[in-house]
């Protein structure tokens, strides 16, 4: 439900210490990596609360943006990426208001990773301390915060791969975490989906899935899952015909978010609710690239290295 802003109480408000930084570094590598290749990457950082009636409100920000010099086809599709999920993550439209966009924002500029991680820090923070002092009225006592951080996980002569992880809370028993990681190819800039999957392999690809699954829940069971049948005890399933990936029709759905590589393996992650209950966390598997060979396209097994 959208809160409409129409009150605005007497409050109190204290803000604590606000800064924008850009800390430039060379890229992680990885295995096959060439030096030379390893782009520049910049960390602009924001962090800021508001306090309204003894309701606190923090926005914290970490973001590794691309170097504003690049303009390699990766760096445009990660900047472009990175630009979304901030803003998105940060400030999302719900579909009833107009949000002003700062992507209009010099690129170009010195200071643009500074300049975009502030301005949606800074529209974010406003808009949880106009929802507190809406829900104060109504005497909330809680409070909110939204933590995001972007990094450059490993950089590769093939590939980048970006790490994602967002918690939020505005109130309850306790908040949301969301984590994904998402890679870039070089050649083109093209992010690695689920296209790069033969969907005549996805029952082999589902079998991989559910021997990683089982591996994850033993390490929060005595008793060892070593069975379909224990395995889906743990599981909490539906069917989403909306969402082909998270069909049923082989017993497990795929995740809904894509995976990813690192290093010798792709990761895939399932994120809260969509497989399990929240006491379990994000059940997470990581595969060998060489399990996950035969389950790819043949445009798959290029982008990935394979003859």
């Amino acid at each position: 439900m959208k809160l409409k802003h129409l009150i605005y109480l007497p409050v109190a408000a204290a803000f604590a210490l606000a800064f924008v930084s850009c800390e430039w570094f060379r890229g992680k590598t990885g295995q096959g990596s060439d030096s030379l290749q390893t782009p520049q990457f910049c960390t602009a950082e924001f962090e800021d609360s508001v306090i309204i009636q003894d309701v606190h409100a923090f926005q914290q920000l970490r973001v590794d943006f691309p170097a504003e010099e690049d303009t390699s086809l990766i760096a445009q599709s990660v900047l472009s990426w990175i630009c979304a999920e901030v803003r998105d993550r940060c400030f999302p439209n719900y579909g009833e208001e107009a949000v002003d966009s700062v992507m209009s924002l010099e690129i170009s500029s010195n200071t643009f990773a500074e300049d975009y991680v502030n301005a949606y820090g800074r529209k974010g923070l406003n808009r949880m301390a106009e929802d507190l002092r809406e829900m104060a009225q109504d005497g909330y006592c809680g409070g909110y915060s939204n933590a995001l951080f972007i990094e450059l996980e490993e950089s590769t002569e093939r590939y980048l791969t970006m790490s994602l992880g967002h918690e939020v809370y505005t109130g309850g028993a306790h908040g949301g975490y969301y984590a994904e990681s998402v890679t870039f190819f070089r050649k083109d800039g093209r992010q690695l989906d689920w296209s790069f999957f033969d969907k005549e392999k996805r029952p082999e690809l589902v079998e991989l899935l559910k021997k990683g699954l089982m591996a994850y829940f033993n390490d929060f069971e005595e008793d060892k899952v070593t069975t379909d049948s224990a395995l889906f005890d743990h599981l909490l399933l539906f069917d989403d015909p909306d969402t082909p990936e998270n069909e049923l029709e082989y017993g497990l759905p795929l995740p809904a978010t894509v995976p990813a590589v690192k290093g010798d393996n792709m990761l895939f992650i399932y994120q809260q609710y969509e497989i399990a209950a929240y006491a379990l966390g994000l059940p997470c598997v990581s595969l060998p690239l060489t399990a996950v060979k035969d389950c790819l396209t043949e445009e798959g097994k290029r982008y990935l290295g394979f003859k």
